[in-house]
């Protein structure tokens, strides 16, 4: 048998294995194929195939740009290289390849909806919605094209047009893994969550081992209020995935909100375990743990990874973490860390508002002072920052400050109960009474 025969019988024997699933044994024969005729480009998109298949993306790309060298007009080949670099967060190689495949082959219709879908993650919508057009000068139908376009209008929160692209979708390709799915999403989004119910629920019927879809309608029912239902889909991912992180944490915070915190300090406690290297949980973790009124646990499990919570950046996040320290009595990191997003956002209310508590509840009056003042020229209807200031001017010993703010106060918020009981208290003289212990008594309200 001659070298060439002899590649050609292990290409014939890595056909067999790839369709029999046995992969390890499919590349194996590839490579020594491959090994007697090193620039067969059919062969070595073989090869690439069989390591995505496997899993093994970035080895896999490696093959594929070596099948597009060797066969540089394969519309294919170029489609699959774009595909797996788009999957390899490389959109830009991945959009060159797509652009090509698209010239070459303008039939391949998966090749036009995956420019779409790179673009759209690009948030380049507008370019997604010329391709998409451009699309229908070649195909007759292009299901794939309308899934993605309708992925772009949802993301855009153009709901009618993104549920009829779905719906269209669905209609030239009933078969399309999870199209009602997404259809019932765009439902969900705009209103109508009992079609959106049922949409979810036929898309399960016809494929019930999605986790994507289970995860999806376990947020849906779980945003209804249908907790138990939302709680055996969580538990269904799991069933399949035991290992899956977004289902443990999904399944922890349906937990807390229920009422169940052992059961979230349970399922956050495992997603420690499974992933030791991901702080996510940390906060989730401490949130359980106040609300089980273990505040020591909380405290220490905070302390111990100040140094990674305070590089936290987003701003909603910051605001989380902050109010955590404060429940969990540390006022003196919750003020080094808002202190830092606040010389970034100097006028952001609920970030001031929470540094004005935290100087307060640490006992730095004076600060706590100052920010509630720049909160009250932000907005002179915060009623809390008139009330700390205040007991502000109470704590040092400023009668006469105190009655001038609290008459600024009540000509803001006329209504407000707190700070007529305080006109009440000042009026009957018991200013003693309310410096007993006054660092308690400063207001962290909205």
């Amino acid at each position: 048998m001659t070298d060439w025969n002899a590649a050609e019988d292990h290409v014939d024997r890595a056909l067999e294995f790839f369709k029999r699933g046995r992969l390890d044994e499919a590349e194996k024969s590839l490579r020594l194929a491959l090994e007697i005729a090193p620039d067969r480009g059919d062969w070595l998109f073989n090869l690439a195939l069989t390591l995505d298949a496997s899993g093994r993306l970035n080895e896999a790309i490696d093959f594929y740009l070596d099948a597009v060298a060797a066969l540089p007009e394969e519309g294919e080949i170029l489609g699959a290289a774009g595909v797996a670099l788009a999957k390899a967060g490389r959109p830009e190689e991945a959009l060159e390849h797509l652009g090509k495949a698209c010239l070459i082959d303008p039939a391949s219709e998966e090749a036009w909806a995956a420019r779409i879908e790179v673009l759209s993650g690009l948030e380049r919508h507008d370019e997604a919605e010329n391709v998409y057009y451009l699309s229908q000068q070649y195909l007759d139908e292009y299901p794939n094209c309308l899934f993605a376009m309708g992925e772009s209008l949802f993301a855009r929160k153009e709901l009618d047009r993104a549920a009829w692209c779905f719906r269209e979708a669905a209609s030239q390709d009933p078969s399309l893994p999870r199209i009602r799915a997404r259809l019932g999403a765009v439902l969900a989004e705009s209103g109508r969550t009992h079609r959106a119910v049922r949409m979810f629920i036929q898309d399960l019927r016809e494929d019930p081992g999605s986790t994507r879809t289970l995860m999806e309608f376990g947020d849906l029912l779980s945003k209804l209020g249908r907790y138990g239902e939302a709680e055996e889909k969580y538990r269904r991912i799991l069933e399949l995935q035991p290992a899956d992180i977004e289902a443990h944490l999904r399944l922890a915070q349906l937990s807390m909100r229920i009422g169940k915190n052992e059961q979230a300090v349970a399922e956050l406690e495992l997603i420690r375990s499974l992933a030791p290297e991901d702080d996510s949980t940390i906060l989730h973790l401490a949130a359980a743990l106040l609300a089980l009124k273990r505040k020591r646990e909380a405290r220490r499990l905070l302390v111990e990874h100040a140094e990674i919570l305070i590089k936290v950046s987003d701003r909603d996040e910051t605001a989380r973490l902050c109010d955590l320290l404060l429940a969990a009595g540390l006022p003196g990191i919750a003020t080094d860390i808002l202190e830092k997003m606040m010389s970034r956002t100097r006028n952001d209310i609920g970030l001031l508002r929470r540094l004005a508590f935290a100087r307060f509840d640490g006992g730095d009056t004076r600060g706590g002072d100052r920010a509630s003042r720049r909160l009250v020229r932000l907005d002179s209807t915060l009623a809390a920052s008139h009330e700390n200031l205040v007991l502000g001017a109470l704590h040092a010993h400023r009668s006469a400050l105190a009655r001038m703010r609290l008459n600024r106060g009540l000509a803001s918020c006329p209504g407000d109960e707190r700070l007529r009981r305080l006109r009440v208290l000042l009026l009957l003289k018991w200013v003693p009474t309310l410096l007993h212990g006054i660092r308690n008594h400063f207001s962290k309200r909205s």
